[in-house]
């Protein structure tokens, strides 16, 4: 296993800090670090490239232009803004309808929230009130002064849509952490004011039509792409007799396949390395969604994602059957899988997944010879599979025999589970191999 982290500190520290959970390590966060996260930065591997930056600005111009129109969006101005028709966008246009007269109200409540602190600083029952991580009142009034500040113009006729990310980022800390010192009875409304502008804004300062989003996403993630593709390719073309380490036997009980080995990449970057990757996947023209449902089901639960939180997550998954053919193209497999994240303390009613079944799950001798599950099916999906399964076989077995079948299923399940709970095992590499990835790397 190899763990590549950006430059940016709070990365560093959450790649540490992931690393040390997942291994169940002891100790201080540093030493963590330090060991085993390798900085990205010598090849720009999870840095942006600045050469995506002139599109960015230009993407970030014209939508800075179309939210200053003051009336209720048209659909001309839908089309403009959001061209590629994500779900998360158009709902958040219907809630904001007049974008300045939201950036009006938005920036009507910074200020009661202000007066509001100003009030409890000066206050001597509330000045030494205690805030999160130590803040006190003055730092918090200064927080929110900036933004107030640059958010408006100081002829008020425009707002700064750049500093609408700043201002959700704010209210949903405080929300989250002072609300019970802070006591702004507004904070809510804030916040969902706030969210809505960002839903619109956030993710199309990557880009608003789908060549620009290609071309920024490209500009900002190809070493990335071309490190996981290297990294798949390795996989594929290494040698079945290489000598490898094993999961301990004293830790393999109840694990189905305790023989196989896994090689972990874990990459730790930045929002904007997150949205362009999955830009890409979506637009890259991986897989027609006319001629795939399942594909077409996930591109569209990713359309109704407004937000990639903390720990948003895109996990590659390269899986192979040995009882294939090694020139077959059954013989190797991917699979995607993805998370936007951690939800805030308001607004939990995130669109559900729409579950995941791989294809081979519905083939008897290919489920008998490899495990491919890797993700809780949908519910609806497994009721309708039990709701079949249970008229095929009514009146063809009898009450034990059914029971026995309920029982089989059960301990199938806890094998999938087994099977998920040692893909992250890490192993240690050959000279050979450290000498390969130090090639790649570089």
């Amino acid at each position: 296993m190899k763990i590549y982290a950006s430059d940016e500190g709070r990365v560093q520290m959450t790649a540490a800090a992931f690393a040390k959970g997942l291994l169940a390590l002891e100790g201080e966060l540093t030493p963590i670090l330090v060991q085993m996260v390798k900085s990205a930065n010598t090849n720009g591997l999870l840095d942006n490239d600045c050469d995506s930056s002139k599109y960015q600005n230009m993407a970030k111009a014209r939508l800075h232009e179309s939210m200053q129109q003051d009336r209720d969006f048209t659909p001309e101005d839908r089309a403009k803004i959001n061209p590629c028709g994500a779900l998360s966008i158009s709902a958040a246009m219907d809630f904001v309808k007049n974008p300045v007269r939201c950036c009006e109200r938005v920036h009507s409540l910074i200020r009661r929230l202000m007066d509001i602190v100003r009030t409890k600083r000066d206050d001597p029952k509330t000045k030494d009130a205690i805030l999160y991580h130590g803040e006190t009142w003055e730092l918090m009034g200064r927080r929110w002064g900036k933004i107030e500040k640059d958010f408006c113009t100081k002829n008020a006729n425009t707002f700064d849509i750049s500093k609408i990310p700043d201002i959700y980022d704010c209210i949903k800390y405080d929300l989250q952490h002072n609300q019970h010192t802070l006591q702004f009875e507004h904070a809510e409304e804030l916040y969902v004011n706030a969210k809505y502008l960002a839903d619109i804004v956030i993710p199309q300062e990557y880009g608003l039509t789908k060549q620009e989003k290609l071309t920024i996403g490209q500009g900002i993630c190809t070493p990335l792409l071309k490190k996981i593709r290297a990294d798949l390719q390795r996989n594929i073309e290494e040698s079945g007799e290489e000598t490898v380490n094993r999961l301990n036997p004293r830790y393999s009980h109840g694990v189905s396949s305790p023989g196989r080995h896994v090689r972990t990449r874990l990459y730790f970057t930045s929002e904007s390395h997150v949205h362009s990757l999955l830009t890409v996947l979506r637009y890259g023209g991986l897989i027609n969604e006319l001629k795939d449902e399942q594909w077409r089901r996930a591109m569209e639960y990713v359309s109704m994602v407004s937000e990639l939180n903390y720990m948003s997550q895109i996990v590659v998954m390269l899986y192979e059957d040995p009882t294939k053919d090694p020139s077959s193209e059954e013989r190797f497999h991917v699979e995607l899988h993805f998370s936007p994240g951690v939800n805030c303390c308001v607004q939990k009613n995130l669109p559900p997944g729409p579950g995941f079944r791989p294809h081979s799950r519905n083939d008897s001798v290919g489920s008998k010879n490899l495990k491919l599950s890797s993700m809780e099916y949908a519910d609806e999906e497994e009721e309708d599979e039990e709701a079949a399964a249970g008229k095929k076989l009514e009146g063809k077995m009898s009450d034990n025999a059914e029971k026995q079948k309920k029982t089989e299923d059960e301990e199938e399940e806890l094998t999938l589970e087994d099977d998920l709970n040692v893909k992250e095992t890490a192993e240690e590499e050959t000279p050979e191999e450290s000498a390969e990835d130090e090639v790649d790397d570089a």
